[in-house]
């Protein structure tokens, strides 16, 4: 029974581990797009510049100190964004370390010699209990999915210069970088459900 218990709370603290790289990636998610809409509205901002060069100079305002502090405010989002990047592929490693742990503990439970139990006492340990095999599969699903969308996000990021001529450009490079596709969110609700019913 002992090891019943003991494969079941292994179980719960991979999945709770999971549920906190989940919840890092989505706060990294979050700020990414706080700084991208920054870049966004310096470039909304800098097209009003150029179209509007008389009203600015009307008010006094120099239109090429404005275009500096411009490039200045979008090269610092930029810096920014590279950083979260940085934590993005953190997130990545973490992952992969959270599969290999789920991995060995497959292995253990497979290899494991469980002695029976009363019918009541196994049955309220498999009540709470996860199967290994379960954890270890939504574990590395998610790892994959998580590190293509990293790919993606990393593609994207390289080619983000290209994207800044227009609003409409940068746009459609926004919403690529929200949609998150390759992360299926099913499977992060089924982890936070299970987390949560342990607790």
């Amino acid at each position: 029974m002992h090891q019943l218990i003991q494969e079941r709370n292994v179980s719960f603290a991979l999945l709770s581990k999971a549920e906190v790289l989940c919840k890092t990636w989505y706060r990294l998610q979050s700020k990414s797009l706080n700084l991208l809409q920054s870049i966004h509205n310096v470039i909304s901002q800098r097209a009003a510049t150029f179209d509007l060069p008389s009203t600015l100079e009307a008010h006094g305002v120099e239109t090429s100190q404005l275009v500096f502090k411009q490039t200045e405010s979008m090269e610092s989002s930029l810096g920014n964004i590279r950083i979260v990047l940085e934590l993005f592929e953190k997130v990545i490693n973490d992952w992969q370390k959270l599969e290999i742990e789920a991995a060995r503990h497959v292995t253990k439970s497979l290899t494991a010699v469980v002695k029976p139990q009363p019918l009541s006492t196994e049955s309220m340990i498999q009540v709470t209990a996860v199967n290994p095999t379960q954890v270890y599969e939504m574990i590395s699903k998610l790892a994959y999915m998580h590190k293509e969308e990293f790919n993606y996000k990393s593609i994207l990021f390289v080619s983000l210069p290209s994207y800044t001529s227009t609003h409409t450009q940068f746009q459609n490079l926004l919403d690529h970088w929200m949609i998150e596709s390759r992360i299926d969110e099913q499977i992060e609700r089924d982890i936070s459900e299970q987390s949560t019913f342990i607790r």
